[in-house]
């Protein structure tokens, strides 16, 4: 509602590169005020104001081009949070709520609870590859967090996708509880674990495929010499019919409100837009626009653990079959 007026954190109209895009259009409209009301005739401000309507088109042209990317990224944003982190968030939970029925004891937690584990670090290790934090020092973090043992440090600090491999793991952990016997009909069963691996280590493959695929420069360059052209085209028009309207016999100040109005509204929104689709392109990382990454590792972290107490904490009539 209106309330979205007053709601000023985290928006554009606290970000200081918008300050600075703002001040340099009034910056180009100042000079050219000062040069027509020195220098020319107030009247050719007056016949440029009546031809205002002329760049209508370029406008609605401009307009059209910029939704059209907007609307493109903030697709692929909601790509990103439902079909790849969704997809290996809803993964997780099959997984273990599979074998929370297939093995409901609390002598299973152990094994249960490492695969858990497993599957955090595999979301987790998501961020560091694309933020390209994937030192040994960068991964101890995990260690001293207790997502990963040492021996898994070693045996991961050298691959390539490490997220990825992660499955590897867990795929082998799902086949020896198997061969144990805690998997009911693992003929049928371990296939069905096994998919379920597939479709996390997919949901990341999809993930790296956005994260590392940027934006068509030559696009998004176009996309931005539009926008400038079109914001200095307007804020040279607005100098010029400003100085011979303000330096003329009669003087309008809702006339020149608008004028003002103008320089200012339209290069703001336009430079908005472009910089807050580049910022949605790649929602995995700590900007105010991204995903909550800890957050969803703690929602993640809390339904599995549901699942796990569930099948624990079942009454014996339900664990039997019974109504």
């Amino acid at each position: 509602g209106f309330s979205a007026l007053f709601h000023l954190a985290g928006t554009r109209f606290t970000d200081p590169f918008m300050l600075k895009v703002l001040l340099t259009y009034w910056g180009v409209a100042a000079i050219f005020l000062v040069i027509v009301g020195f220098q020319l005739d107030h009247k050719i401000g007056i016949e440029l104001s009546s031809k205002a309507h002329l760049q209508s088109f370029g406008s609605i042209r401009d307009d059209v081009t910029m939704s059209s990317f907007v609307s493109t990224l903030v697709g692929r944003w909601w790509s990103v949070r439902c079909d790849c982190v969704g997809g290996l968030w809803g993964a997780v939970d099959d997984l273990i709520l599979t074998l929370s029925v297939h093995m409901p004891g609390e002598e299973h937690r152990p094994a249960k609870e490492t695969i858990m584990r497993l599957c955090l670090l595999s979301y987790r290790l998501c961020y560091n590859q694309i933020a390209g934090k994937e030192t040994v020092t960068d991964l101890q973090e995990h260690v001293t967090a207790g997502l990963m043992t040492k021996d898994e440090l070693d045996g991961i600090k050298d691959l390539d996708s490490k997220p990825q491999a992660i499955w590897v793991w867990i795929g082998m952990m799902v086949h020896g509880l198997a061969d144990k016997g805690h998997i009911k009909y693992k003929e049928v069963s371990v296939p069905q674990l096994d998919a379920l691996c597939a479709k996390g280590r997919g949901a990341i493959g999809a993930l790296f495929t956005y994260t590392d695929t940027q934006i068509p420069f030559p696009y998004v360059h176009l996309l931005t010499l539009m926008v400038i052209v079109t914001n200095l085209v307007i804020a040279i028009k607005g100098g010029i019919v400003l100085g011979s309207h303000m330096f003329a016999t009669s003087f309008d100040s809702v006339f020149v409100l608008t004028e003002l109005c103008h320089i200012t509204v339209i290069p703001f929104f336009y430079h908005s837009f472009v910089k807050l689709g580049c910022e949605l392109s790649n929602p995995i990382g700590t900007d105010f626009f991204d995903l909550p990454g800890h957050a969803y590792h703690i929602f993640m972290r809390n339904e599995v653990m549901a699942f796990i107490r569930a099948g624990e904490l079942a009454p014996a009539n339900l664990k039997e079959g019974r109504p």
